[in-house]
């Protein structure tokens, strides 16, 4: 599902999108810090900062790239999502990948995360992973593409179905993966709000690599070691969770 036309080969090479994202994440820190305990925590000087959040100003090149590493280090955005989503012992998803200024902050990490990398565009693997994928495809004018449990109404996409066989019912389990190519070697950095089933993530990459696609990474909100493991992946992808 094509969002905005794909510019540029590395994730940092965009324009304005830094600046953009460095702004989302003051402006987030802004709710919970004055200007004076955030400029203490930025190194920026609070008149500085006024113009950042009046929007007379942004920061550009390599500082807002040196602002946003800074920012992103500043950020304890495990304690974060574990103060929003935690819950006894339980853990709910939603909270966390439905809510505006945490996702500005998790695309930041994700970004700042796979600087660098060559990527073309990005594909959610499920329904909450929609608005975390739809952001970083906004902020960094790349394409993105969608896997859905069941069609949409959508008009002049290419998609795709995978169905496997279910153990647990009669019926088996179909995924609509929705991916119009517009390059003819894609570079994808698959986004997940959880580790994705096994069996549905390695035929995706099996069909997606007879199509000249690689995965550039894989993001889980919720991810460990052993549950990468099990996914098949080529060692230059790379891997990055938040939460295990």
């Amino acid at each position: 599902m094509v969002t905005v036309r794909s510019v540029g080969k590395e994730l940092f090479q965009f324009n304005n999108g830094v600046s953009y994202i460095v702004v989302d994440l003051l402006k987030v820190l802004k709710d919970k810090y004055n200007y004076r305990k955030l400029s203490s925590l930025t190194g920026i000087p609070v008149s500085t900062l006024t113009r950042y959040l009046t929007g007379k100003t942004i920061p550009k090149g390599n500082k807002a790239r040196r602002l946003l590493k800074n920012l992103v280090m500043n950020l304890n955005v495990s304690s974060l999502i574990s103060q929003l989503i935690r819950d006894g012992s339980s853990v709910d998803i939603s909270k966390i990948m439905l809510n505006p200024n945490m996702i500005k902050i998790i695309g930041a990490h994700v970004i700042n995360e796979y600087v660098g990398m060559k990527i073309t565009s990005f594909m959610a693997l499920d329904l909450l992973s929609i608005p975390l994928t739809a952001y970083l495809s906004t902020i960094t004018s790349r394409h993105f593409y969608l896997v859905a449990r069941e069609p949409l109404p959508v008009d002049n996409q290419e998609s795709f179905t995978i169905i496997l066989n279910d153990s647990r019912s009669i019926w088996p389990t179909c995924y609509w993966v929705y991916f119009n190519q517009v390059k003819k070697k894609e570079s994808i950095l698959m986004v997940s709000a959880k580790i994705p089933e096994y069996d549905f993530f390695n035929k995706l990459i099996e069909i997606l690599e007879k199509k000249n696609v690689e995965t550039a990474g894989l993001f889980s909100l919720l991810g460990n070691e052993e549950e990468f493991s099990k996914l098949i992946l080529k060692p230059g992808c790379k891997k990055y969770s938040i939460l295990s």
